[in-house]
């Protein structure tokens, strides 16, 4: 180990040398400044510069330098040291020894006290939210994947200057600007917490609730919206996501970076932007506007929930290492349930359509039967390991705590607006939680400050509704629940007297399998190619179950590892249920009162 050691940092040498190359201090009273260029975007390749000044930092024989190894709010260990290359360290013009030490830090020496400017090419080629994304037509950056830091200056002051690609124009990040494409970062989570569009994206703008919002949309196709219907729209997302928590709102001006792709969704929340992923035709399909403006909502109202209100576990934040959560149902399970609540408060979707989606996540979860193995709680703590990282029998084996919290949230408020007849409402206790703990001391909730202030608001203890729901298993009582907020549900058999086959195939080949379906129980696996069902050709799983009846038997050959086999697989009657919710419309006023609370109703 030692000999490879001194091996490695001599082999290093010759390569400094030949990059060494200095970052000057752009401006006094900054410890750590940056410099991002591209000078050649199709390669996907980002040039970065970081030079640190901090003179007690600088007094030590060694500096380290890190990057993170995972993004806040995408709860996975992606390693995003694997896209630097080739490092190198300078100080007074020449070059220093620069040695990877783990995989995600590089110790530096020989600075002989001089500030240190370390040069790398950083690879950027995964579109998505979290990651970094380069090519001709625009450059993306996330924090957490782009910029080293030094663990001793994480709390000190930065500044990043972007130095775009000649054919790009705009530089746009929640971040003051405090020259041309220079910007200011108070501390390093604040970096990491500040996505980069550079490009040519267009830019629009707004003003609600007295703070500055820019949209800045890009995409390689060119999109067809009214302006004026969008920015409206917009407004009443964000006036809608406010009216939950009130108060001032706590941003000073917002960014939403959009990427509209041929592929791809989803969204990332910062404190001050979000980044979120749609398609370019959007605009044009009234039901996927509808779902575009969900997202909006739910990366906007993590402005509250999670960048500020947040669990224990959330901030200061390990960037080197997981950081583990019962509360992840909250986070974003109750943010879920709050992107459709928003819409609803805004007007942009009537009671039926939210009694809807409140219905078809419920089928979601109930229809999983993970949901009977993973408790919510479980869910959040290894979302690590398991969320981000299906595999072909997640569908058996775990739940998302996304949707089974948005689940809980709904029936906390349903409880709170019932027990106190439709005075307060699940709004109560993340307002209560928001002021007490994040505007008066900036510290995240325990486990028991939540459960506590639920069961204070609710006027109930709950503490067996958390032990039998959030970390068990048991099905929740949605008539009693739905009930207390005059409104009926119904969940049975989506298609009683149907057979079902339980796997899903693709192309013929099986992908899943269902617990306690005919398949899962008679032998199919996944990665079986079904080749015949009762002799003829497999054309489809629909197929199978065709002129059948429940109890009926079909005979299905597949293709496993080379070998033909043949299983005779009974056909059990379809599990999956469908869930609907009514409201009574009960002439009782104190039961009108809590439906109009629960739905917004003025």
């Amino acid at each position: 180990m030692t000999k490879y050691f001194v091996l490695s940092a001599l082999l290093a040498l010759p390569l400094m040398a030949c990059k060494a190359s200095e970052l000057p201090k752009i401006l006094a009273g900054y410890a750590t400044t940056y410099e991002v260029a591209m000078p050649e975007p199709h390669t996907h390749f980002f040039e970065i510069r970081v030079r640190i000044d901090d003179p007690e930092v600088l007094k030590a024989d060694h500096v380290d330098f890190k990057m993170a190894a995972w993004t806040p709010g995408s709860y996975l260990i992606r390693e995003y040291a694997k896209n630097i290359e080739g490092l190198t360290a300078t100080a007074g013009g020449k070059a220093l020894n620069a040695v990877k030490t783990s995989k995600n830090t590089w110790k530096v020496t020989g600075h002989q006290g001089q500030p240190i400017t370390v040069f790398y090419r950083l690879y950027a080629f995964e579109i998505s939210v979290r990651t970094n994304f380069l090519d001709a037509s625009h450059g993306y950056l996330n924090g957490a994947a782009t910029f080293l830091y030094v663990p001793q200056l994480m709390n000190k002051k930065s500044l990043v200057k972007i130095v775009p690609h000649a054919s790009f124009e705009k530089v746009s990040v929640a971040l003051p600007e405090v020259s041309k494409n220079a910007f200011e970062a108070e501390n390093y989570d604040l970096l990491v917490d500040s996505p980069f569009e550079i490009g040519n994206h267009e830019l629009l703008e707004f003003e609600a609730l007295g703070v500055k919002h820019r949209i800045a949309n890009y995409s390689m196709e060119p999109l067809r919206y009214d302006r004026a219907k969008l920015i409206e729209d917009y407004k009443k997302v964000v006036t809608g996501s406010h009216n939950v928590m009130g108060g001032k709102h706590p941003c000073k001006d917002y960014l939403f970076i959009i990427h509209h792709l041929a592929a791809g969704g989803g969204g990332l929340e910062h404190l001050n932007s979000t980044t979120c992923q749609t398609s370019p035709r959007v605009y044009q399909d009234p039901a996927r506007y509808e779902s575009f403006l969900g997202l909006l909502a739910h990366e906007y109202f993590h402005l509250w929930n999670v960048k500020r209100l947040r669990p224990v576990a959330l901030g200061p934040f390990d960037y080197e290492s997981e950081n583990y959560t019962h509360m992840l149902w909250v986070s974003e399970g109750f943010t879920n349930y709050y992107q459709s609540d928003i819409l609803r408060r805004a007007g942009l979707i009537d009671v039926n359509r939210m009694l809807a989606l409140l219905a078809g996540n419920i089928g979601t979860v109930e229809n999983q039967y993970g949901n009977k193995v993973q408790s919510a709680a479980e869910s959040s703590w290894d979302a690590w390991i398991k969320f981000y990282r299906p595999n072909e029998n997640a569908q058996n084996s775990t739940i998302s705590y996304y949707n089974k919290g948005g689940i809980l949230a709904n029936v906390l408020d349903m409880i709170i607006i019932g027990n106190t007849k439709g005075e307060k409402s699940l709004d109560n206790v993340l307002q209560n939680l928001y002021n007490d703990l994040y505007l008066k001391k900036d510290i995240g909730f325990t486990d028991e400050q939540f459960f506590a202030e639920c069961s204070k608001v609710a006027g109930e203890n709950l503490t067996e509704f958390f032990r039998k729901y959030v970390f068990g298993t048991e099905t929740l009582d949605y008539a009693r629940y739905f009930a207390m907020v005059d409104t009926d549900s119904d969940i049975r058999l989506a298609n009683p007297n149907t057979p079902y086959f339980g796997a899903v195939a693709r192309t013929g080949k099986v992908t899943r399998v269902d617990y306690g379906t005919g398949a899962y129980q008679d032998g199919i696996n996944v990665n079986d190619e079904i080749l015949e069902t009762d002799g003829r050709p497999f054309t489809s799983v629909e197929a199978i179950t065709a002129g059948k009846k429940v109890g009926d038997v079909a005979k299905v050959t597949v293709l496993r590892n080379g070998v033909q086999l043949t299983y005779d697989i009974r056909l059990l009657q379809d599990p999956r249920v469908r869930v609907t919710l009514t409201p009574k419309n009960s002439a009782d006023a104190v039961a009108k009162k809590k439906f109009n609370k629960w739905m917004h109703i003025r």
